[in-house]
């Protein structure tokens, strides 16, 4: 007996999501091998995203964390990978802000391992 015949194995990747009203970000399963954009098109009625963050997009206000959220396919306007966002931040609002703060956390975090240790 085969295990797994038929399935294709899935890898995580973690994007952002924008609609009208909200900025989403979070996991969402692409097969392996298979691009963004094809999964988005091959979806049905909803795309699951998990580890989910949710902002207003207009006033930049967290609005919920979520293990798991679907997000209407027919609302995206727009979906990318969250480690390709490279862009002006002071000009994009809340996103920028976001932006921004994950830059800090990144640069916080190698500052952590930055550590000067005197061995004498």
């Amino acid at each position: 007996m085969s295990l797994g015949v038929g399935r294709e194995p899935n890898t995580m990747m973690k994007v952002v999501v924008l609609t009208h009203n909200y900025r989403v970000v979070g996991r969402v399963y692409v097969k392996k091998g298979t691009r963004l954009t094809d999964m988005v098109c091959e979806a049905k009625q909803f795309i699951a995203v998990t580890s989910a963050q949710v902002w207003e997009r207009q006033t930049g206000n967290n609005l919920l964390q979520a293990g798991f959220i679907n997000v209407s396919r027919d609302e995206i306007e727009i979906i990318l990978p969250a480690d390709e966002v490279d862009c002006d931040c002071s000009d994009m609002g809340s996103l920028g802000t976001w932006l921004l703060q994950q830059r800090r956390e990144s640069d916080d975090a190698q500052q952590e391992l930055d550590l000067d240790v005197d061995l004498d």
